[in-house]
């Protein structure tokens, strides 16, 4: 059964995100180390008097395409070792899963995103829905980096959001209550063994769960326990009530 989602105010929430990305955009560090971010700001404020909705919509995505993508930087060691489990590297998951997770992060959530890159999403969950924790969990160090510089720049406070350099495969999925991902490898050889060790770390928890799956990976590889109650052929949500 397909979630009717309420989307009655999101046009403040897109007002919201759009005050986040100009203020990163603003910042002098981040202007001088990621000229992208600058230019793409500046042609929407350049636009925005003058053009219409579909185009003042292009240069705000295009604005948070280039933000989503501050840095992509991997050592070779991490780049390696991304390479042997067939990993992709940091693609924007998009603005509709941010408007949607409304309904299902609550003050007292723990979200958390697997492959965070630059950690943008998890910090846009934090700034719009402000919750117990965030965890971002990232294979490269450099990423973090310029995760916690846009969460700075954004105020979200430091005990808000918890960085963590590992791989996945390394992390306890136990105490969250809302978990995104945007398929994090090719399904195939040792991505294959990726997603089974994510499902039997999900199938083995207690607590009821919400998972948004962008590009969506683990549908093939959960159980019944889980059931999908939207999809549009880029968003997947999953839910799991508490055993």
């Amino acid at each position: 059964m397909e979630f009717d989602f309420d989307e009655t105010n999101n046009d403040q929430k897109l007002d919201h995100l759009k005050k986040a990305f100009l203020k990163l955009a603003d910042d002098k560090t981040v202007r001088e180390s990621f000229p992208e971010i600058a230019r793409s700001a500046d042609l929407l404020r350049e636009h925005e008097p003058t053009a219409d909705d579909d185009d003042n919509e292009i240069d705000f995505l295009n604005l948070y395409c280039a933000v989503h993508g501050a840095g992509s930087k991997y050592s070779p060691l991490e780049r390696d070792h991304l390479d042997q489990k067939k990993g992709y590297f940091n693609h924007p998951g998009g603005i509709s899963p941010l408007l949607k997770a409304e309904h299902f992060i609550r003050p007292d959530s723990i979200v958390a995103d697997l492959g965070a890159g630059n950690g943008l999403q998890g910090l846009l969950f934090q700034y719009l829905y402000p919750h117990q924790r965030t965890i971002q969990i990232e294979l490269s160090a450099d990423m973090i980096r310029i995760g916690r510089q846009f969460q700075e720049i954004l105020d979200i406070p430091t005990q808000k959001v918890e960085w963590i350099n590992e791989d996945i495969m390394n992390i306890s999925l136990d105490d969250i209550d809302f978990l995104y991902l945007y398929r994090p490898s090719r399904p195939m050889e040792k991505g294959i063994a990726l997603y089974h060790n994510i499902s039997r770390k999900l199938h083995a928890r207690k607590k009821s769960l919400t998972i948004f799956s962008i590009a969506d990976c683990l549908r093939d590889y959960l159980n019944s326990s889980y059931s999908v109650f939207y999809s549009d052929g880029h968003l997947t949500c999953f839910e799991r009530q508490a055993n």
